[in-house]
This record gives C-alpha cells, sequence and structure tokens, in this order.
C-alpha cells in the first residue's frame, strides 16, 4: 500500500511542476486545478509517511517480546520491561527532536541561501541573475531555478515567480502599468475631443477670442494656439487651400508638431443663430 501511495506521490509532483510552468507561460499565475494536483501529492505523502510510522512500531514491538522471552530471569521481567519502554519511550522523543530540528534548520539555510530582494518585473535572465549574485541551480529558455524557487520568463522577460515576495512586486507593478495606460488612454480621447472642437470653430470665432486663442500669419496660412495645460497645447493651422488641421505640441524647444488629431474644412463665419417665433391661433 505504502509503495502504491509513493508512486501516485512522485507522479503527482511531476505533474505539478510541468502544469505549475505550463500557467505561468500561459496565464501569469497558477490555476486552481494545478494547487489541487499539488494538494494530491502531500496527501500521498502523507499517508507514505503514516505507513513507515506503523512498520517501525511493529519492528520494535517484536524485538521487545524476543528479548523478554529469552531473559532467564523471570521475577526481573516487569521491571526489565518497564526500563525497556523508558528507554524507547526517550530514544524516539530525542530522535524526533533532532528531526525536527534538523528540517527546521534545513529550512532555515534554504530560506537564507539566496537574497531575492533585489529582483524586479521586466528584468532579463541575466540581469536577475545579477541581482540575486548567485548562478541557477538549472534554467531552460522560460525560467531559472534556484533550488525549489523559480522565475518566469516570456521573451526574456521576468513576468511571474513562486517566491511570494517577488510575486507581489509583479503583481503591483503590473496594475500600475494597467492603470497608466488606461489614464494615458483617456487623456489622449479628451484630448482628440478638444481638437476636434477647436478646429471646427469659424476663423471668425476664434479672432473673436485672442484671450484663448493666440494666432500668427504663417508662410501658406495662419496659426493658432490653444493652451490646454502646462506643457500641452493644440496647435491648429489654416491653410490658404481651405483646410483646417490641428496638432498636438508639448512646448519642445525644436517647435515640432506632435500627432495629428483633426483635419477638416475650414470654417470662416460662425453660422448665424436661427431665431423661430411660434404665433398661437
Amino acid at each position: 500500500m505504502a509503495s502504491f501511495f509513493l508512486f501516485i506521490f512522485f507522479v503527482t509532483i511531476i505533474w505539478f511542476l510541468v502544469s505549475r510552468r505550463s500557467d505561468k507561460k500561459n496565464k501569469g499565475k497558477t490555476a486552481t486545478k494545478t494547487w489541487c494536483i499539488l494538494a494530491i501529492s502531500i496527501i500521498s505523502f502523507i499517508i507514505v509517511g503514516n505507513s513507515s510510522s506503523e512498520k517501525d512500531d511493529s519492528k520494535y514491538g517484536s524485538a521487545t517480546t524476543v528479548n523478554f522471552a529469552s531473559s532467564s530471569n523471570k521475577p526481573d521481567l516487569p521491571v526489565a520491561k518497564e526500563k525497556l519502554d523508558s528507554s524507547t519511550s526517550s530514544s524516539t522523543k530525542v530522535s524526533s527532536a533532532q528531526s525536527s530540528s534538523s528540517s527546521t534548520s534545513s529550512v532555515q539555510k534554504a530560506s537564507q541561501q539566496y537574497d531575492f530582494s533585489k529582483v524586479e518585473y521586466g528584468m532579463t535572465m541575466d540581469q536577475v541573475i545579477n541581482a540575486v549574485g548567485k548562478q541557477p541551480t538549472n534554467r531552460d529558455n522560460y525560467a531559472l531555478f534556484y533550488d525549489d524557487d523559480d522565475f518566469d520568463f516570456t521573451n526574456d522577460k521576468l513576468i511571474g515567480s513562486s517566491v511570494q515576495s517577488v510575486q507581489n512586486k509583479i503583481d503591483a507593478k503590473i496594475r500600475s502599468e494597467q492603470e497608466s495606460a488606461k489614464k494615458e488612454q483617456e487623456d489622449q480621447d479628451q484630448l482628440k475631443s478638444q481638437a476636434k472642437y477647436f478646429g471646427t470653430r469659424s476663423v471668425e470665432y476664434v479672432q473673436n477670442h485672442p484671450a484663448a486663442y493666440s494666432s500668427v500669419q504663417i508662410e501658406n496660412g495662419m496659426r493658432y494656439v490653444y493652451i490646454v495645460k502646462k506643457n500641452s497645447y493644440l496647435v491648429r493651422i489654416d491653410t490658404n487651400d481651405g483646410y483646417t488641421n490641428v496638432y498636438s505640441y508639448d512646448g519642445n524647444s525644436q517647435n515640432q508638431l506632435g500627432n495629428a488629431l483633426y483635419v477638416g474644412k475650414t470654417i470662416l463665419n460662425q453660422p448665424a443663430k436661427k431665431y423661430y417665433y411660434y404665433y398661437g391661433k
């Protein structure tokens, strides 16, 4: 029975490692199914450990019986048994304490062996190695391994890790980039809306509001500038052939215009307002 569960343990632990790497590569995080595989592996390991413990107890019990049966001094039998039980119990406690101490010491040494505090999202493999300060125990084209810890890469860019502190920083960085991209897109959409409004104002309207729109004559027409905010402007150019173009401008010293945000036919005069009168019967 123990051999069966030991076989299950090895199969599931290998399955977990393969599935986990696949999840990190495809989704950026470990899937629920993969954690279930690990749970099955742990349960199998516990069953194997319990089976081994029962075999050890059975072995020690039979040895004690043989020693008692071979003893020629029958009146001392209870005392001998009590001493043996006491000795076995003490030996078991010492062995258990030593095993626990050894396991704890091993975990502490493993956790203190590598310093992952300098590892950041987006690093290349070489940058991660330099940040850790030690060569990995294993590696392939998509991952670095430091004993039981791994770092996963896509296009030589760090995207995930089994080290929780590193994964937390990766998640925070990704959220920050997503929020920045969303804010940038919102600002761009708003700027395009303002550019359209600016481009569809008539020449008459723009020139009647010099406080909002500064103007200057250029070689092939007129140029108007509207200040959106600090270091952000809209530049409108009305060419002599009757077209209006609106560009973004960041105030650079080379006076280089940015993206074209609007283009259309120039509107010369503000449309006359129409008034409607209704007469009742």
